[in-house]
């Protein structure tokens, strides 16, 4: 079967058998390394630098169900490397290609400025967390004295140490990784 790389949808299309929603395409007409693209994303590998790449969409729930997927096709827009749409009719994919403007290129470029910022974040608070946990391993707590120093150094521990309920979980590496979620809008990241 070899890689494909995946392909989301900002809103699903509909199987033209059944009406499921399917969200994503899996193609081998780029990269091939188990790259994600949305519209948007600049496309590597491909051969087509503008113009309309003809693929077919798979539907699980007709699989699931024992019939056979409609043999759909999907239009990949692409523009100057960039995915610019997906469609399921050829006119509408022509039309996409001709209305690409400058508008969109900057919606696109905002867009994947936000996601690097987000992930730039996510990195850099599990990057943290996961140095407090380290820290504490190597040098634990251990009893303060109830004087001026002893309290400053209680009042730092509670501002840059990891909360209690990590470092008292059975397994605080999962729970440093639950509290830092990959998938974005989780905490509120977005």
């Amino acid at each position: 079967m070899g890689m494909f790389d995946t392909i989301h949808f900002k809103k699903p299309l509909a199987c033209p058998s059944c009406g499921a929603e399917i969200t994503s395409l899996q193609t081998k007409d780029f990269e091939c390394v188990l790259a994600s693209y949305h519209v948007g994303s600049v496309l590597r590998g491909g051969t087509v630098h503008s113009g309309i790449i003809k693929d077919r969409l798979w539907c699980d729930a007709c699989n699931k169900a024992g019939r056979s997927p409609a043999d759909s096709p999907v239009y990949l827009v692409v523009w100057h490397t960039v995915l610019a749409g997906v469609e399921q009719e050829l006119a509408q994919a022509e039309g996409r290609l001709a209305a690409v403007d400058r508008l969109d290129l900057i919606a696109w470029l905002d867009e994947a400025q936000l996601e690097a910022d987000r992930w730039h974040r996510r990195f850099c608070q599990l990057h943290s967390d996961v140095t407090r946990w380290h820290e504490h391993l190597a040098h634990p707590p251990g009893p303060t004295p109830d004087d001026e120093e002893g309290r400053r150094e209680r009042s730092f521990r509670r501002l840059f140490s990891l909360p209690d309920e990590i470092l008292n979980a059975l397994d605080p590496l999962a729970a440093i990784l639950a509290a830092n979620p990959i998938a974005a809008g989780e905490k509120g990241l977005d």
